[in-house]
């Protein structure tokens, strides 16, 4: 029996009754049924800003996030790990680190981890697993795009009033903050950017201050001794402990105050199918080990989907498998791409006694890097001008304890030939197509930037840390799959079925260029004033 007509047998029955499921390895499955007007997929960035507009309008929601509520029974799976010391809170159900390097921990058992990685062929892709989604992951740098490149991806939309209110507001409300620059230029936990700016400034390149969401005035009473350390503790991938602000601490927490919101985190959704007047998810409730203790079907009037890129195009694409979905545009699945991320680095072995620090505008830099590193970036270099070789490099840290002598950095390209993602019925699970013409672009825009780095400065290639020096199947910035204007129409609404939304990273057609969730925050800002005031 498919499992849709099993649990709509089953619903027949109390809500509390335990029933026998053909497919549950022998134990009994609790099969729930609940209601719900308004339900939120996902816990990130664009379901949090639904979830606080929904709610400041004086609507109920619900919303599902299939990994911990890291703040519940007081934090009882916390601390975060750092970088150097993974526990197996680290890492979303698997026994060892799926980190960009450095995987040195190997657990006795699988635990549902704040940091996943999901891998496909030629792509690995990373998401954050729990409330905050991947606010809880990334460096925080809430970068905005290029004016005109927006332009370019979004031709249908009022460029100008995304500058002067819908970025303002999600800069605002995510209390985005400049590092100052007087603590910039003094503390040994920035000599990295600092070294980093001067060395492209040598090699003829633009540079660019970032603001971030962690809090900076944190930070500075960190290196005071004044309170715990977090980003100056070598925490950032696997959770900050202590000062970044993720959206679990801006917009939910707001959202949760209106007394409207209920979240339930390990509800893992399946997929879902229209009736005449509802929505019917189908979802799994897991444990810390990953199994199904309980199954849910939760009807709702409206449904947002916001799980990523990967997440809401893979509820989308299954649903439309396996209920008989058949009036989705046919754009979807389509305009993935990976914000056209490539890491690479460059060891500074023919600098290291030749040059002295005089600041990081002047063109001279002291050996190395440091041997204390914030992980929280907030530096790059903007070539995003250049024609034929257009980037924007994140100055990126490598905070080891020791001097290590490598720079780093996020490379962020175009992504002229996006891929695409499709779904296997038979083993329930999706692919990402994405092939070399796809990524060749950003090896070839990397070689360029590190062999003027070398050129100008010395060093070598980081052949330890990838292959050759480069890391092109790293992905931290995964859009698109369900494209705002093909997929939706201009406001995140589903073409083809009523009160079915998208708010989240999925709307994006595979790069905007810099770290995207500033840009994925408006976005959904954007489609949530229109979506309260045309369609409660």
């Amino acid at each position: 029996m498919e499992r849709r007509k099993f649990i709509k047998t089953a619903s027949v029955l109390s809500a509390g009754l335990f029933v026998t499921n053909a497919f549950s390895k022998n134990f009994e499955l609790k099969i729930m049924e609940e209601k719900a007007d308004n339900l939120i997929i996902g816990s990130g960035y664009g379901g949090a800003v639904a979830a606080l507009r929904l709610t400041e309008a004086g609507h109920k929601v619900v919303m599902l996030e299939m990994g911990l509520d890291w703040e519940k029974d007081n934090g009882k799976h916390k601390p975060f790990s750092n970088l150097i010391t993974p526990k197996s809170n680290s890492t979303w159900l698997n026994k060892k680190t799926q980190a960009p390097m450095m995987n040195i921990a190997n657990f006795s058992k699988k635990f549902t981890g704040v940091l996943d990685r999901m891998d496909f062929k030629n792509v690995k892709v990373y998401a954050g697993r729990g409330v905050g989604g991947g606010s809880l992951v990334n460096g925080g740098m809430a970068v905005q795009p290029q004016k005109e490149y927006f332009k370019e991806i979004f031709p249908d939309l009022d460029v100008e009033q995304f500058w002067s209110k819908f970025f303002p507001l999600a800069q605002k409300e995510l209390e985005v903050n400049n590092i100052p620059d007087e603590y910039y230029k003094k503390t040994p936990y920035y000599k990295f950017a600092r070294v980093g700016e001067s060395e492209a400034h040598q090699a003829g390149f633009k540079t660019v201050r970032v603001p971030n969401v962690y809090s900076f005035d944190y930070m500075e009473r960190e290196e005071a001794g004044e309170v715990p350390k977090s980003g100056l503790a070598k925490e950032v991938i696997y959770g900050n402990n202590h000062g970044k602000k993720s959206v679990d601490k801006t917009y939910l927490q707001k959202a949760q105050q209106t007394g409207l919101l209920t979240i339930k985190d390990m509800h893992k959704v399946t997929y879902f199918e229209q009736t005449d007047t509802s929505y019917k998810v189908y979802v799994d409730v897991i444990d810390t080990s990953g199994e199904t203790v309980a199954q849910k079907v939760i009807t709702c009037k409206k449904l947002f989907l916001n799980g990523g890129s990967l997440g809401t195009t893979q509820l989308l694409l299954a649903s439309q498998a396996k209920s008989q979905l058949d009036n989705f545009d046919d754009s979807l699945g389509n305009y993935w791409g990976n914000n056209g991320n490539i890491m690479t680095g460059r060891n500074m072995v023919n600098t290291l006694f030749n040059r002295v620090e005089k600041g990081p505008d002047e063109g001279n830099f002291a050996p190395g890097t440091g041997t204390k590193q914030s992980t929280i970036p907030v530096a790059g270099v903007d070539n995003w001008n250049d024609k034929d070789n257009a980037f924007f490099a994140e100055i990126s840290p490598l905070p080891m304890g020791m001097e290590v002598y490598t720079a780093l950095y996020l490379v962020i390209n175009k992504v002229p030939t996006p891929g695409r993602i499709s779904y296997d019925k038979s083993t329930d699970k999706i692919d990402i197509h994405w092939e070399k013409e796809n990524y060749q672009h950003t090896i070839d825009n990397a070689k360029h930037f590190v062999n003027k780095m070398i050129k100008a400065n010395g060093g070598t290639p980081s052949g330890l840390l990838w292959d050759k020096g480069f890391g092109a199947e790293i992905c931290y910035h995964p859009l698109g799959g369900a494209v705002l204007g093909k997929t939706t129409d201009l406001f995140g609404r589903v073409k083809g079925y009523d009160n079915l939304y998208v708010t989240d990273g999925a709307l994006v057609p595979a790069s905007i260029g810099v770290n995207p969730f500033l840009t994925i925050t408006a976005l959904a800002e954007y489609c949530m004033e229109e979506i309260v005031r045309k369609d409660y």
